[in-house]
């Protein structure tokens, strides 16, 4: 992934870690991949989002074992259970206690910008749960690249993205 093809890529930036998760792959990374927080715009005029992964535990209301699973969900996201499991995948934290406790100096060590997209978790979202999303999601990818690319301005992609994701959810 590193082969320097790549002038400007909108990518989730744990995807292309290199592992180990090391000091000093950290560093080779951040030498070789910078990182702009393109969203959120660091704009006092505006209101910033960013889009946040990750998971979503949940028990089905058909869950022969709604106490068990409870206890298994509690138990894993136990600081002490999660951290190192988190470090280890280089995945950020969503709680508090890991992301800026005792627990994040590992990750802080080996994910590569790590305290600034600590900083991003503050404004995160999660995706959408429904069935349009992923169609909404390449629309919207489509008309980033429309505008990197110069094919359209801003307003223009705004605006047709928008009309696109308003004709896919039945608006």
């Amino acid at each position: 992934m590193l082969n320097r093809k790549f002038a400007v890529m909108l990518e989730a930036l744990q995807h292309h870690i290199p592992s180990p998760h090391t000091p000093e792959n950290k560093r080779d990374f951040e030498q070789k991949v910078g990182f702009m927080p393109l969203f959120p715009v660091p704009d006092g005029n505006y209101q910033s989002a960013a889009l946040m992964g990750g998971w979503e535990l949940n028990i089905p209301k058909t869950s022969e074992n709604k106490d068990l699973a409870w206890e298994l969900i509690t138990t894993i996201l136990e600081p002490k259970i999660l951290a190192p499991y988190l470090a280890a995948h280089a995945n950020l934290p969503t709680q508090i206690p890991i992301g800026e406790g005792n627990y994040s100096a590992t990750a802080n060590n080996t994910i590569p910008y790590y305290s600034q997209l600590i900083d991003m978790i503050e404004i995160g979202h999660s995706r959408p749960s429904i069935p349009e999303y992923p169609e909404i999601a390449n629309d919207i990818k489509q008309a980033i690249d429309d505008v990197l690319y110069g094919i359209k301005e801003p307003k223009q992609a705004l605006n047709d993205t928008a009309a696109k994701s308003a004709k896919v959810l039945g608006w």
